[in-house]
């Protein structure tokens, strides 16, 4: 068997367990990073041990690909994510945003591509991942909109999107950087061990009237409504 056959294989194997219901088996994504992409890269797309993540293709969708980590690293209520010395594993999404594009005629625009973590109530997998994706036509029309009133201080998003009434802070700059949205939003919180698994995480590409940068937007979770409700992923946009 060829390699390329090996790797459709061992992709396939795993389709029953993707599709299976969300009861099923909240450990998937752990199992494929921990016990196939570790040890010879596929299924996943590229593993970087330096950064201790994987990058692994979602079966939804033309384009979206995840970021998840290889360690333990359950989600947004994880306290690993509370430490400074973690790897801003959203910098690192955004960095990797090239997997997207490949599979999609042209290059998704800044203010079309979105990053998103689910919250503990929205999410069917316990093991951390980055929704990597195009924005929805109505979430990217509205962040335009809104995008040069919002400061770098956070505050209500004016508009809702797909229902949820978010909080926004822009960010300036090509890449992240140093800016971790994660430990940005925990700054915010009374008790950020106990309230960070309710919030969902949204990093959107911008262009300011200023340059270039990024909007991040966080609400608490209802039941089933995750930030990865802003992204569209059939990639209407760049139809």
């Amino acid at each position: 068997m060829t390699i390329s056959r090996r790797v459709t294989a061992l992709a396939a194997s795993f389709l029953p367990l993707l599709f299976a219901p969300a009861f099923a088996d909240s450990d998937v994504l752990w199992k494929i990073v921990h016990e196939k992409c570790v040890v010879q890269t596929a299924p996943c797309l590229s593993v970087n041990e330096a950064e201790h993540y994987a990058v692994l293709k979602d079966l939804r969708g033309v384009a979206q690909v995840l970021l998840i980590p290889t360690d333990k690293i359950t989600g947004m209520e994880s306290p690993a994510l509370l430490d400074p010395s973690t790897h801003n594993f959203l910098a690192d999404a955004w960095a990797e945003r090239a997997d997207v594009n490949a599979r999609l005629p042209r290059p998704v625009p800044r203010d079309g591509l979105s990053l998103a973590i689910n919250a503990l109530r929205a999410r069917t997998q316990n093991q951390l991942h980055i929704h990597i994706d195009c924005l929805s036509a109505d979430a990217r029309a509205i962040l335009r909109a809104d995008a040069d009133k919002i400061g770098a201080d956070w505050a209500p998003l004016p508009d809702t999107i797909a229902g949820h009434k978010f909080s926004a802070i822009r960010v300036k700059g090509e890449t992240l950087g140093d800016f971790n949205p994660v430990l940005a939003l925990a700054k915010t919180l009374k008790d950020p061990a106990k309230e960070m698994g309710d919030h969902n995480l949204v990093v959107a590409g911008a262009n300011f009237a200023d340059g270039p940068g990024f909007i991040v937007l966080t609400d608490i979770a209802t039941l089933g409504m995750g930030g990865e409700d802003v992204q569209d992923h059939s990639c209407a946009i760049m139809h």
